[in-house]
């Protein structure tokens, strides 16, 4: 399994850094995108694949545009592509319902003489909260994270903890999360490496763990936790503070 940061910035970034969406390569070559943003077709064309009929399945961890801006764009590509499979789509079943009919249903629900939905273009697999599935060889699990708290209806975003079913090694891409270090404890005690959202802005946004507040971790905890979706030339110093460091778009993590 390689997981390959297409971009590793945060929603406001630029090319040099583009939005934080990740390549997942299992051992046969089959790949997964875990999320989607705006800028997918040019991130993924500098790191060297150059259509979405390259992709065999998309994993979406929340609906904020710098996770599924490229929706729209990918389904149509792979609809009218030359590649006949749909890709499998893989999220948890409120969220898929939720993008269908209030981020994608006005721009994919027609097309000349028919009307079309999320099936059309993709192959559905609708998770429940905290799902589990198979891929090409990698058992991959669904974490809620605390994102947006309304005190009401929680925008809530879905991290991925992955392992091979042979292999010894588990990662865990956080997406999107505020700083929750009780969860983050309990998730570091079953994973080798943990990708973290990591806001480095002078402003606190706090839907966004900050560099500040990770500091506060266990040493031990540091350790084992790369930073990502961090904001345009950050200027803190990562490793002097017990991480590995800030994931560098196009860097490469083989486990």
């Amino acid at each position: 399994m390689r997981i390959k940061f297409i971009g590793v910035g945060s929603a406001f970034t630029t090319p040099e850094y583009y939005q934080s969406n990740m390549l997942i390569t299992a051992r046969n070559g089959k790949r997964l995108l875990l999320d989607c943003g705006g800028d997918i077709r040019f991130s993924l064309n500098d790191s060297g694949y150059l259509s979405a009929e390259s992709i065999d399945a998309v994993y979406i961890s929340h609906l904020h545009t710098d996770h599924i801006g490229g929706m729209e764009w990918m389904a149509f590509n792979t609809y009218f592509g030359k590649n006949p499979e749909k890709p499998k789509l893989f999220m948890e079943k409120n969220l898929m319902h939720e993008m269908w009919n209030f981020s994608l249903k006005g721009g994919l629900g027609r097309i000349e003489g028919k009307f079309m939905h999320l099936t059309d273009y993709f192959d559905c697999m609708p998770l429940n909260e905290g799902g589990a599935f198979d891929w090409e060889g990698i058992r991959l699990v669904s974490v809620r994270m605390p994102h947006v708290m309304t005190g009401y209806r929680n925008h809530c975003s879905y991290g991925l903890m992955m392992k091979e079913r042979r292999g010894k090694f588990c990662a865990f891409i956080t997406t999107d999360t505020q700083f929750a270090p009780k969860l983050i404890r309990e998730i570091s005690e079953k994973t080798t490496v943990i990708f973290h959202d990591c806001e480095t802005s002078p402003f606190k946004s706090v839907v966004h763990a900050h560099y500040d507040d990770l500091c506060t971790l266990p040493v031990r905890l540091r350790q084992k936790i790369w930073l990502y979706h961090y904001q345009p030339h950050p200027t803190y110093q990562p490793k002097a503070d017990g991480f590995p460091g800030f994931v560098r778009k196009g860097q490469e993590f083989d486990f």
